[in-house]
């Protein structure tokens, strides 16, 4: 494998490194603008008018952007995406498309199926990640570096 050596060649890299930080940012700030707009929209809308299943859509949505904006922040700091937090993101979205079709008889069979599948895949992806952290930080303190998992955190 070829391997930048060239000064120019590092030069560009980090560049190109630096402006793809700029945007995840701009898109974090955008991120969390638009959760702040989604729950000034709840505020009022359930202070007009309150509907129940609305407002239940609309939190789940405003839960699903969290998770999108704390994706990118761990992003941001570690260069890094733990696959468990995109699963989360994953569950999220499918327990609001539950919530968006409150008469689960206007889905058919086979779409009722293939969410179950998907939601017990992200299960075994979810509940895989997690054992691997939990080994990882087991091994950590099973040979006295508890002080990583204090910078991991």
């Amino acid at each position: 494998m070829r391997t930048f050596g060239s000064r120019a060649e590092r030069r560009a890299l980090r560049l190109l490194s630096i402006l793809f930080d700029f945007v995840v940012i701009a898109l974090g700030t955008l991120t969390m603008l638009y959760v702040v707009r989604m729950i000034w929209d709840l505020a009022i809308n359930s202070l007009i008018h309150f509907a129940p299943e609305d407002a239940l859509q609309s939190i789940v949505l405003i839960l699903i952007f969290l998770e999108i904006f704390e994706i990118i922040v761990m992003y941001i700091i570690y260069h890094h995406v733990p696959m468990k937090n995109v699963v989360e993101i994953g569950v999220l979205a499918l327990v609001k498309e539950l919530l968006i079709t409150l008469d689960l008889t206007e889905l058919g069979w086979q779409v009722l199926l293939g969410m179950a599948a998907l939601i017990a895949a992200m299960g075994w992806v979810y509940t895989r990640e997690r054992r691997r952290e939990d080994e990882h930080e087991h091994f950590l303190i099973e040979h006295g570096r508890e002080e990583l998992i204090d910078l991991m955190e």
